[in-house]
């Protein structure tokens, strides 16, 4: 098991949040408020997208599976639903998602590949398995 750690700081700006792990920053915004950067959900779908890409490009190296480009469309449908026992949540409430291929392999060997990817993406087995969440108290700063 690998830990990763992150910390996300809200700004004197508007809505905006910096974010950062290993020295790398992201700056996270609402286009309503200064929109300097990519709301939290459209970071969501795109850090899916990212892990798609990643691990098919590692897939592919280790097979020696011709993948010459390799993208993803994504798009989320954020609306209310009952997740349990009447409970209405905010959230995704789909994801669809059109991986594109640039390869010389069959058709057939293109979609095993990509089942393998979607099994090992570990941001879709997130998403798509759920994740336990711990909130670990919290710091009262002065």
């Amino acid at each position: 098991m690998s830990t990763y750690k992150v910390k996300a700081t809200k700004t004197n700006t508007g809505m905006q949040v910096s974010a950062g792990a290993r020295g790398f920053e992201i700056t996270f915004d609402e286009p309503e408020s200064t929109n300097t950067g990519m709301n939290p959900v459209e970071i969501l779908l795109t850090s899916f997208g990212a892990c798609q890409a990643i691990t098919a490009t590692e897939l592919a190296r280790k097979r020696h599976f011709d993948l010459r480009a390799f993208w993803v469309d994504i798009e989320g449908d954020l609306g209310r639903e009952d997740v349990a026992n009447d409970d209405n949540r905010y959230k995704f409430t789909e994801i669809r998602y059109q991986p594109h291929v640039r390869s010389d392999e069959s058709d057939e060997d293109i979609q095993k590949f990509l089942a393998d990817v979607a099994r090992k993406c570990p941001v879709e087995n997130t998403l798509a398995f759920g994740t336990k969440f711990v909130q670990d108290g919290f710091v009262k700063e002065n």
